[in-house]
């Protein structure tokens, strides 16, 4: 008997910069604040040195990489995937949950938060499609591997409800902090049979 693992180490990335508490920022290309030295430090300490380095295709996701991998001295090259993007909330990026309140839209998203579609966005239960398909290709791929992926709390979400058969009404109710490790594993026994574990969830 034949057991292929693949580790997934999913990394939220650093704090975004300059934006106020409770602002919806999305896939809205931000900077983000890489200070917290000892926090990098801890998680380059507990990741592997010899993996598969991803993040999605917004810069915050890319630095928090480089930054992680300067403090392990691990040279790496990260693959860029679009689909483990932050869910896209179209014309509600950049305001806060106050301004939805003041112009009548909060009640509608809060009433169904998975399946609301904001203005020219999309529904965090569409969202987790496109990433369960991303990961499903990754641990294809890269089967028997480890793989570093540095994305988003929508992101890490989603991949959490593809390894527990989550609905995306539950896996809304994770907590995913910035600079977070959650450890995931994926078994496919003899090519065929496959099963997931979960080793840990944002520590």
């Amino acid at each position: 008997m034949s057991v292929a693992v693949t580790t997934f180490w999913w990394v939220r990335h650093a704090p975004v910069k300059a934006m106020m508490p409770g602002r919806i920022y999305g896939q809205r290309d931000l900077g983000c604040n890489l200070k917290d030295v000892d926090r990098l430090k801890a998680l380059a300490d507990q990741l592997p040195t010899e993996a598969v380095w991803v993040t999605s295709t917004l810069s915050r996701t890319k630095k928090t990489a480089k930054a992680i991998a300067e403090q392990q001295k691990t040279a790496i090259k990260t693959l860029a995937y679009k689909e483990l993007m932050e869910q896209n909330f179209g014309l509600w990026q950049s305001k806060t949950w106050d301004d939805l309140e003041e112009e009548g839209e909060a009640d509608a998203f809060w009433a169904d938060p998975a399946n609301l579609t904001p203005p020219d966005g999309e529904s965090f239960a569409l969202m987790c499609k496109r990433v369960q398909k991303c990961v499903t290709h990754l641990h294809k791929k890269y089967a028997g591997q480890h793989i570093i992926c540095v994305a988003h709390a929508g992101t890490i979400r989603a991949a959490l409800a593809q390894a527990l058969d989550l609905s995306p009404e539950q896996a809304l109710r994770f907590k995913i902090d910035t600079l977070s490790l959650s450890r995931i594993q994926h078994f496919v026994q003899d090519g065929r049979a496959d099963s997931w574990a979960i080793d840990g969830i944002n520590f």
